[in-house]
This record gives structure tokens, C-alpha cells and sequence, in this order.
């Protein structure tokens, strides 16, 4: 299993090998690439060795044609990497002998002892990936390498050189399958100079949910180390991997995948032999083998796009939530981490809604939201007051850093990479950083379960950073000066009604597209119909 440390040259247009992707295998020696060409021509392979001018290990790959897309073929092609040792640097290219190979990229096996830095985000577009460099914009779907180039610094493009994974909860591109493929085209395009120098794992989401979107994330993902049962998934493309849900190791954690749309419609249909209940079966499986393992893999995390805990307005998942939440306490699950709310936060460790104010020895689930990477569907201000179970919200644009210092300590942070409203000095700072202690790694006690319960947050207890704060300020006209933002907006559209709230919402995305009414940003999901793209529709229809 390895991370890619650089790339010593970007991707030549006399290359067809392009939107090249890697993920970590079944075992520790094994990495697998993934990457796109025109055609399916020749035989795929990938080269690999010690130095960049003796690629001296040769396996061949497969190569699978993509018809999901109208009026055009593509192919994908995958091919592994194999025994690869510990803490070892290589250098590979892949491609064909028809169509040539790429570039040399050059990688390093994993860690083989702590501390490992693990990168989660979700919900990031082609256009507006904010959370990849400060050169990402709303206004272009287009931001690959030759964009991020005059600033390396900051920015997930920042972390390439000490990351060893990438870990995408679902929601790609907005979306895969859109503009006939394209917008997938270039949402690959625009990853590759961070997935194919450090492993790209994914969760799938609502934005995969479409027949072709669907069918995209099975494709252009089938280098994920699959072990669901059943182990292939039908699309509109044909039999693929299932990658609906499967887990792997990283040294001292254990990573589970799993689509939260198998709960509804219509992925809960698109495949009979797949579905809610081959999951649960499958998960509760694998929970049960992974506890057998803490002495070697303590940390337990899980990861689906809906989340099971949120405060933005929409909320929680219920009937996800009413499924697996019993499950992650009966077998100590250390971490959820979701996105879908376009916000980052991180609850208390709660089970059943009461929580443990803090985090030495958690009795129960961590919850992270970190939906907040940046795409074209903007974040919204938070409308509700923060309850008792959450510990930090924020609805800046950002990503989480996790490092796993050992088997007892994991510092984890919330970075903030926001271009909209803030200054760029801002852009790459540590708004939330915080030390998690587990000593106690298993499945969690029901007579040490936690026993605080609030509707409401504490000052003091909890914090709370809405970006919006500054832009709304005159909405409080009148009401006294210390309401937070949540409650202004409350009384706000008590008053003035929900019409006079719309229009101030879409002001406000006006602003956010600067000034153009034509601008590509909308409020995140609420296009049930894409001809409606006001706040209106967004406040009518409610977060899907």
C-alpha cells in the first residue's frame, strides 16, 4: 500500500494515459492504478522500480469500455503494483504500447509504523473545489496542476508530501455523469495531481445516485480493494466491483466504506443481488472480524456520505442512523465520518443522543461531518440552534487532517481553505484541533454509556463559526446585539416571512457569484428541478 510523494512531471498531451488514480490494495505490498485513455487499444500495464530510469517491474492491467455516456466510448484501465516493501520510494508509468505511457510519478510504500496523516473531506466539485488550492474557482470546472502551480502551500495540493491518504466521502465532480461524462472528465483531471501521488480512497453519495452518475463511480473507482459480498455490482454500464461498501487496513485502523444510498431510492433498486440488507449482513460481518484484530488495529472508522448526527438544517439521516447506530456502539466503532452538509462538525462521543464532554476514553461514536471541500452547491447559514451533542460546527470550507500518532493518541484538525469571504492569510489555518485518548479499544459498555443530554449547547461547552455571520448582519435590525446568527434568522423569517428570506438568500448568492446572475454557484442541494435555481426553490424543497 502506498502514498505518492511527487510527480516529476505533469501529464503530457502526447500521453493518452490521463486522470491517473491510485488506491491501496487487499494487502500491504499491493497498490492499484487506475487511469482513462480514448480508446482500448493495446495492452495496459504499468511500469514500476526503484529509480525513475529503471522501471524494471512490468505487470499488465485490464482494460473496460465505458458506454454509459451518450454518442461517445471510453475506456477504463486499472493494473497493480505488487510486493512492494515498507518505507520504500518507486517511481511508475502507466500505459500502453499502442497509445504510449505517461509520465513518471513518483511514490512511497506506506508507513510501517505510526504516526500516519490521513486527509478526509467529501462534497467536492470540478467547479469550486476550494479545498484544493486557492486558485480553485466556482467560475471554472477547470483546476489541474498548471491552476494550483503559483501556490503548492497550502491547500490539499499542500499535503502530498506527508499525506499517505486521501479519503473522499462521496459526492464527486456535481456530477460524475454530468455534460455527457465531461464534468467527470475534469473533476479526474483536476485530482490527479493529488491521487496519483497519495492513495485516493472513496464512499459513494447522492450525487452517484443517477443511472450514469452511478455508473461512473463504479468505473472510474474499481481500483478500490473490494471484499463486499457479493463482490460485483450491475450499472447501466454492465457488471463492475462492488464498491458499495468493502474495508481495508491502514496499520493501527481499520476503514470501512459503505453507500448511505442503499437506504434509499433509487440505489436501494438499481442492483436486486445489492442491497440494504447484504450491507448490514456484510458490515456486522465485518465489524465482528475487525474486533477480533484491535490488539493490532485499534482505531475503528466508518465512512458514509449522510451523516448520522448533523445541526445543519436538514439534519441527521434517521433512517441510517436507526440502522447503524446500534451497530457502531455493540462493536465500538471509534469514528463516523460523513459529509452531504456542506460544513464541518465534530460531535462529543454520543450514543442515543447523550454524550461524554470529552475525549479521554470515549464511550461511544465520535461523529464528523466534513462535507465542506467546496463545490459549485454553496454551504448555507446555519438556522438552528447547536445542540447539546455537538462539541464544534463550522460552515467555512475546509478539510480534516487525522494523524494516528499510536495506539492510544490521534490528533485531529479542521483546516480551513475558504477563498470566498475571507482573506487569503486565512486560507490554510487550524480552526479546530483537538487530541482524541482511547486506551480502552472494543466494543463500547452499555453501563459506561454516556449520560449527558442538552437540547441545547452550553456557551462555553461548545463553539460555533458561521461564515455568513458579517454578510447577514443587517437582518438583526432591531433585535438585541448578542443573538446569534441562527437566531436572528429564525425571528427573521418569522417576521418578515419566508418570501422576504428567499429574496435575501438569493442576494446573497448573488454576492457569492460576484455580482453575475449568471454565476455557477447554487445553495447545495435543493435542485430538485434544475430549472429552479433561487434560494426560493432551495427553502421550498428544503436539503435534499
Amino acid at each position: 500500500m502506498l502514498r505518492v510523494v511527487c510527480v516529476l512531471a505533469a501529464a503530457s498531451a502526447a500521453h493518452s494515459a490521463g486522470q491517473t488514480h491510485v488506491a491501496y490494495g487487499l494487502n500491504d505490498t499491493v497498490l492499484t492504478v487506475s487511469w482513462a485513455t480514448a480508446n482500448g487499444a493495446g495492452q495496459s500495464e504499468v511500469r514500476y522500480g526503484l529509480s525513475p530510469d529503471a522501471l524494471t517491474s512490468r505487470n499488465p492491467g485490464d482494460t473496460k469500455n465505458f458506454t454509459a455516456d451518450l454518442a461517445r466510448v471510453w475506456y477504463t484501465r486499472t493494473a497493480q503494483m505488487t510486493m512492494l516493501a515498507a518505507d520504500t520510494v518507486y517511481y511508475y508509468s502507466v500505459g500502453d504500447g499502442t497509445n504510449g505511457f505517461s509520465d513518471v510519478f513518483k511514490v512511497t510504500n506506506r508507513r510501517a509504523s505510526p504516526p500516519y496523516r490521513h486527509i478526509l473531506f467529501g462534497d467536492m466539485g470540478a467547479a469550486a473545489a476550494f479545498t484544493l488550492c486557492t486558485a480553485c474557482t466556482q467560475h471554472s470546472p477547470v483546476c489541474t496542476a498548471d491552476t494550483c502551480k503559483s501556490n503548492t502551500s497550502v491547500g490539499l495540493v499542500s499535503e502530498v508530501d506527508t499525506a499517505d491518504m486521501f479519503l473522499h466521502v462521496g459526492d464527486f465532480a456535481y456530477d460524475l455523469g454530468s455534460d455527457n461524462g465531461k464534468t467527470g472528465d475534469k473533476f479526474m483531471e483536476n485530482i490527479e495531481q493529488i491521487a496519483s501521488r497519495v492513495p485516493y480512497m472513496v464512499s459513494h453519495g447522492n450525487h452517484e445516485d443517477s443511472p450514469v452518475s452511478l455508473a461512473h463511480y463504479i468505473e472510474r473507482f474499481r481500483n478500490q480493494p473490494v471484499n463486499s459480498e457479493p463482490k460485483q455490482f450491475k450499472t447501466m454500464n454492465g457488471v463492475g466491483p462492488n464498491a458499495m461498501y468493502f474495508s481495508w487496513n491502514y496499520g493501527m485502523v481499520h476503514y470501512v466504506s459503505f453507500s448511505t444510498e442503499l437506504f434509499h431510492l433509487p440505489v436501494s433498486i438499481a442492483d436486486p443481488a445489492v442491497t440494504k440488507s447484504t450491507f448490514l449482513k456484510w458490515f456486522e460481518a465485518d465489524l465482528a472480524e475487525a474486533n477480533l484484530h484491535r490488539d493490532v488495529t485499534p482505531w475503528v472508522l466508518v465512512h458514509g456520505h449522510r451523516p448520522l448526527y448533523s445541526s445543519a438544517d436538514s439534519g441527521a439521516d434517521e433512517t441510517v442512523k436507526k440502522a447503524l447506530e446500534p451497530l457502531f456502539f455493540k462493536y465500538g466503532v471509534d469514528f463516523s465520518i460523513n459529509g452531504h452538509q456542506h460544513n464541518y462538525e465534530r460531535s462529543f462521543p454520543t450514543y442515543e443522543g447523550k454524550s461524554q464532554l470529552n475525549y479521554t476514553d470515549p464511550s461511544a461514536t465520535i461523529y464528523v461531518v466534513t462535507g465542506a471541500a467546496g463545490s459549485h452547491e454553496m454551504h448555507t447559514p446555519f438556522e438552528k440552534q447547536q445542540p447539546g451533542w455537538s462539541a464544534f460546527r463550522s460552515n467555512t470550507f475546509g478539510y480534516t487532517r487525522m494523524t494516528v500518532a499510536n495506539a492510544t493518541h490521534i490528533r485531529w484538525q479542521q483546516v480551513q481553505t475558504d477563498p470566498t469571504d475571507f482573506p487569503l492569510a486565512d486560507y490554510g489555518r487550524v480552526i479546530d484541533d483537538l487530541w482524541i485518548v482511547q486506551r480502552n479499544h472494543g466494543p463500547f459498555s452499555p453501563a459506561k454509556a454516556p449520560t449527558f443530554q442538552s437540547e441545547f449547547c452550553a456557551p462555553g461547552r461548545c463553539s460555533s463559526f458561521d461564515h455568513f455571520e458579517p454578510l447577514l448582519a443587517d437582518i438583526g435590525e432591531g433585535m438585541p446585539a448578542d443573538w446569534p446568527l441562527w437566531k436572528k434568522i429564525q425571528e427573521y423569517r418569522r417576521v418578515k416571512g419566508e418570501t422576504s428570506w428567499a429574496k435575501r438568500m438569493d442576494q446573497l448568492l448573488l454576492y457569492i457569484n460576484g455580482g453575475s446572475a449568471a454565476g455557477r454557484a447554487e445553495w447545495e442541494d435543493g435542485l430538485l428541478d434544475e430549472k429552479e435555481r433561487t434560494a426560493f426553490a432551495w427553502i421550498k424543497h428544503g436539503a435534499q
